[in-house]
């Protein structure tokens, strides 16, 4: 299981979106970390999600990145029941799109987005605890957004211009350690 951050990448104006690299994971312990990082709504937006501390520490200071909150824990291995989440990535639009399905990985790779990092599992359905990560787009944005929180989900969602994706997969709560 990885816990998931949250982080914030600003990049100045005119700058082109960031390419991060990806290093090979390597388990410390059972229990590793995967970041989410969320790069500045001025002039790029995107929200991504990491188990490799490498690519978290390249962006972190060095790229602008700062640390924002814990999103959910996920598996860094296939586990009994868990499915890939898929992680995809667009630098025109400088998205990151994130998926458990091979049709949406598939369509999303046919047009324009490439492998974004290393994949982590999760669960299809709910089960073992797990609770729902919700899955947001905003076209105008181009930006997809994950939260295991119902109560931000509404919130942007009365906010306007978000559309609400569903559930993206199940994930374990970042804040009930097992």
């Amino acid at each position: 299981m990885t816990t998931v951050f949250h982080y914030k990448l600003l990049l100045p104006a005119g700058e082109n979106p960031v390419t991060l690299s990806h290093s090979a994971h390597q388990d410390v312990m059972t229990l590793s970390i995967s970041l989410f990082v969320l790069v500045s709504l001025v002039p790029f937006t995107d929200n991504f999600y990491s188990t490799d501390p490498g690519q978290i520490t390249a962006v972190v200071g060095s790229q602008g990145a700062a640390f924002v909150g814990t999103a959910a824990r996920v598996f860094t291995s296939q586990e009994l029941s868990t499915v890939p989440f898929f992680h995809l990535f667009d630098g025109t639009i400088n998205d990151s799109f994130y998926t458990t399905s091979t049709f949406e990985r598939d369509l999303a790779l046919a047009n324009g987005y490439v492998v974004g990092g290393p994949d982590t599992f999760i669960y299809p359905t709910q089960i073992c605890g797990s609770i729902p990560f919700f899955r947001l787009y905003d076209s105008a944005l181009t930006e997809h957004f994950y939260t295991t929180n119902a109560a931000v989900q509404a919130s942007m969602l009365a906010s306007g211009g978000w559309a609400d994706e569903g559930v993206a997969g199940y994930v374990l709560d970042a804040n009930v350690c097992a």
